[in-house]
């Protein structure tokens, strides 16, 4: 199997909404022997080449550290039954855990590789969604025996997991045009517009940032759209900025819920160092 060349930006994963969350899956055939595609998965060597550095071979019942993308993103591990299942906790920077679970299944002559990526909630699903397709992607080059390609397309791939399965990007980007810089988020809230537009306008401590900024509603079906997009003034305080609309924006989406947002200085700095490090990398 050979995705070195055409790779698509279209989703080659689905995202499945559950009783209780959501849930992320990839299933590949592979012409390989499963112990080949098990080696892959579990032999930290060969882990480095595809997903991350870890920081010693996976365990039954033990924390894990792995390094990539110039983070590090911590676990335990839940399940190991060579060579079928390796199933781990896997918390990230901002206190979000998620269970991944991958199984290595005989199928058609070689492997069924089948990776379930489970959640409460649809925070980072889309983003996540396009990472996990351009790290498949390369388990494909190194499966083949060849040379890991870098991609540039994570964006339009996470833009296509959003059309394709009606959920809201969750992070923000920054914008250059005409030599202006601004911070622009698009979410999309399942309420109607004119209780979107209250939720996101009435907070009295958010009123300047609001004021600021340009703020579109656009009304998709039963669903709106709210794009941001802020000038920044001072580019020393960038990531400040995206964290305090990223925070707004989470609560807006609390409110609407029916729950009672609240303010939270630890979630802004794990925002502000995730933002920092989303950019310089």
């Amino acid at each position: 199997m050979d995705a070195s060349t055409d790779r698509a930006v279209a989703p080659l994963g689905r995202i499945e909404r559950l009783r209780d969350g959501y849930v992320l899956a990839f299933d590949r055939q592979y012409d390989y022997p499963r112990s080949f595609i098990w080696n892959l998965l579990t032999d930290p060597a060969k882990v480095h080449l595809w997903l991350g550095t870890l920081a010693a071979a996976w365990e039954l019942g033990k924390e894990y550290s792995l390094e990539l993308g110039g983070g590090v993103v911590t676990g335990s591990v839940l399940q190991l039954n060579p060579p079928t299942s390796l199933q781990i906790t896997w918390d990230d920077e901002l206190g979000g855990e998620s269970i991944l679970e991958w199984r290595v299944l005989e199928s058609d002559g070689g492997t069924l590789l089948q990776l379930r990526a489970r959640s409460g909630t649809a925070d980072f699903m889309t983003e996540g969604a396009a990472g996990w397709q351009l790290i498949l992607s390369a388990l494909d080059d190194v499966a083949a025996g060849h040379e890991v390609h870098p991609v540039d397309d994570w964006a339009a791939t996470r833009d296509a997991y959003a059309a394709e399965f009606g959920l809201s990007n969750t992070m923000g980007a920054v914008e250059v045009a005409e030599g202006v810089t601004m911070v622009h988020f698009d979410r999309r809230y399942e309420a109607k517009l004119p209780m979107v537009k209250d939720a996101v306008t009435s907070d009295p401590d958010q009123q300047t940032r609001v004021e600021q900024a340009e703020v579109d509603f656009t009304t998709i079906g039963n669903a709106t759209l709210v794009t941001i997009r802020h000038v920044v003034e001072e580019p020393a305080a960038i990531h400040a900025l995206m964290a305090q609309w990223h925070a707004h924006l989470d609560a807006v989406d609390v409110a609407l819920g029916g729950g009672q947002p609240h303010a939270s200085a630890r979630k802004l700095h794990a925002l502000e160092d995730f933002y920092r490090a989303s950019i310089s990398g």
